[in-house]
């Protein structure tokens, strides 16, 4: 058996009797062929998956040690359904030989959620040569076609039984104390005080802008429509056929109900963005002219949802304060501080741009959302 690691700090080490019992879940007898290999490993989150062949197909077994728990995989089925009906391709879910979508395995004292998912039958954009771009040559075609499969997503207000999407804003994440925002705050929050003290009166006003903003977004944003997302659409979890356009989506360990404005901007993610040249001494993607080019792709996004997406009143309107509770205090400032926490015009930079970011008042979404 062939097996890969990718050089994280494992913690925990899959031995070859725990990989046989996961194969033994779903199969009898040896695979034609078999690779494992460890997909993310860190203190709170050990996933593992093999490929294997049988004459029957191609399988991937999938293991987790994180948020994942049997009922979430059991819940992916119907949403796996929902999303082929549509007419887009995602690997089914198969059940193990006792009749199960999901089985437990403990490994090392700790509980392993093991699942199979029937092998991929399109390939990931890093692996398709020939992608075609849109017309204006600012992105690839098959990035607005996932931008329309979220949005399709979207109207159908899908709603489940099993659970939030790992993106969830303001409540906790399946499995942790606070959402992804409130953990990048508070890890800004002890680098400003370990490695940049003079900065913890910035950051104090910057604090106070941004929780003035959250407790405006609270307001209002749990009444905003809600779907069923894979949630996860960075490009190792979408599926390309060989011309290049988007055919679906696999991974759906983060996948759960969310609200639609938040996985429409977590889709757009800077695809297509232009970036300025800046010069050495620019912090770099925080400059005046970098944070207006990624509100401009993020219009030109909307535009694109608008054709499948009935945004309401109330999106447009809490809009600008989902931007900035969600792209302010989040891991790009956390990388900066790391970078740049001893010079003191990158750090000035970054919070003059934050707190810009927390005031301005001067982006249309209306124009782009509302038909």
């Amino acid at each position: 058996m062939e097996a890969v690691t990718k050089g994280y700090d494992r913690g925990i080490t899959m031995e070859q009797q725990e990989i046989n019992k996961m194969i033994a879940f779903f199969h009898t007898g040896e695979p034609d062929s078999c690779k494992w290999e460890d997909t993310w490993t860190e203190d709170d989150d050990f996933r593992t998956l093999i490929n294997v062949e049988y004459p029957e197909g191609k399988f991937v077994i999938k293991a987790a040690w994180n948020f994942t728990t049997p009922e979430r995989v059991a819940g992916w089925v119907e949403m796996v359904e929902n999303f082929r009906e549509m007419g887009y391709y995602c690997p089914m879910l198969m059940k193990s030989r006792n009749g199960n979508y999901a089985e437990v395995l403990e490994v090392q004292g700790k509980s392993f959620v093991v699942w199979e998912e029937e092998f991929a039958k399109y390939s990931l954009p890093k692996n398709v040569e020939n992608k075609p771009r849109t017309p204006d040559g600012k992105r690839f075609v098959f990035e607005e076609e996932l931008w329309e499969f979220v949005a399709k997503v979207g109207q159908k207000h899908f709603t489940n039984t099993w659970g939030d999407s790992l993106y969830v804003r303001l409540v906790p994440v399946p499995g942790e104390k606070t959402d992804e925002v409130t953990e990048c705050v508070e890890k800004i929050e002890s680098l400003i005080k370990e490695k940049a003290p003079k900065f913890i009166e910035r950051l104090e006003q910057v604090l106070t802008l941004f929780r003035e903003n959250k407790k405006k977004l609270e307001q209002v944003y749990f009444s905003l429509p809600t779907s069923v997302f894979q949630a996860d659409t960075w490009d190792d979890n979408l599926l390309l056929d060989e011309e290049g356009h988007f055919r679906g989506v696999l991974d759906y360990n983060l996948s759960g109900k969310d609200t639609v404005l938040n996985m429409l901007f977590e889709a757009y993610s800077g695809r297509g963005r232009q970036k300025p040249k800046e010069g050495e001494d620019i912090l770099p993607g925080y400059s005046k002219a970098a944070r207006d080019a990624d509100y401009a792709g993020l219009m030109e996004a909307l535009r694109v949802y608008r054709k499948y997406y009935d945004f309401t009143e109330a999106e447009a309107e809490a809009a600008i304060l989902l931007k900035r509770y969600t792209e302010t205090l989040d891991y790009g400032a956390i990388h900066a501080i790391e970078k740049y926490a001893e010079n003191e015009d990158m750090m000035n930079q970054l919070f003059d741009a934050i707190e810009d970011e927390l005031t301005r008042d001067d982006i249309d979404f209306r124009e782009a959302m509302l038909k």
